[in-house]
């Protein structure tokens, strides 16, 4: 009996054994999958940062002018330095951002582009009269001035910017002391801080000089010279 009994003691300590080796075999299936998953949520993090990062249709230019700005001589004195992005270089549109430059209304028939500046010219008719930059993605302005130089012909013109932004909102910038020209050349800062309720100013698609009859008061067939349109930063402090 003594025997049988060892001879089952035997048998039992077989069977442990068999059976915790089994058991040890299964458990490394049952939970081997979670040694993958630090793997599988990084994938996830960046697969969703690439899809964030390549909807944005203006990151290119957003990059652009909200990174280094580069610096250019500009105004009356050779020496003063501005940093910007130029829009239209004397009458040149930079290509990398602007879509499309073109008169339209009043300003159709007669107005041109010539070297170094352009001509625009208040014909008769609708009683509108503008030259538009489309940006061929939306810009971001809430940080940016609007820069141009310009004059008219007998000093009595005026020029009113419009802006409009991707939901098609658009808004004409009041008449004042910035809109009237004189007949030499000026430079002339526009700033839309105080419009950012009306138009969405981190989304803006293109931006309108007009200079017609009943939108800017001009008489018919006046002549007004622009040039030299850049984007430069907002500038938050003026030192005496």
């Amino acid at each position: 009996m003594k025997k049988h009994v060892h001879g089952l003691d035997i048998q039992d300590e077989l069977a442990k054994t068999y059976f915790h080796a089994a058991a040890k075999k299964d458990s490394g299936k049952k939970y081997g999958w979670r040694t993958f998953t630090p793997w599988l949520i990084a994938g996830l993090a960046l697969v969703a940062a690439a899809v964030i990062i390549f909807s944005r249709s203006s990151i290119d230019i957003n990059v652009r002018l909200l990174g280094e700005i580069p610096a250019f001589n500009t105004g009356k004195s050779a020496g003063r330095v501005e940093k910007g992005i130029f829009l239209l270089r004397g009458s040149e549109p930079d290509n990398e951002i602007i879509k499309n430059a073109y008169f339209s209304g009043d300003a159709k028939s007669f107005s041109v582009s010539r070297t170094g500046e352009l001509m625009l010219i208040n014909g008769r008719g609708a009683g509108w009269a503008n030259y538009t930059l489309e940006f061929k993605g939306p810009v971001n302005l809430n940080n940016l001035d609007v820069r141009y130089s310009a004059k008219g012909a007998r000093a009595d013109e005026y020029m009113i910017l419009t802006i409009a932004d991707n939901s098609k909102h658009t808004y004409r910038m009041e008449k004042d002391l910035s809109s009237s020209l004189a007949k030499e050349w000026q430079e002339y800062s526009i700033n839309f801080k105080t419009i950012k309720k009306a138009v969405d100013l981190s989304n803006i698609t293109a931006i309108k000089f007009e200079f017609g009859s009943l939108t800017a008061g001009n008489y018919p067939a006046a002549v007004i010279y622009l040039k030299d349109i850049y984007l430069a930063k907002t500038r938050r402090w003026k030192w005496l």
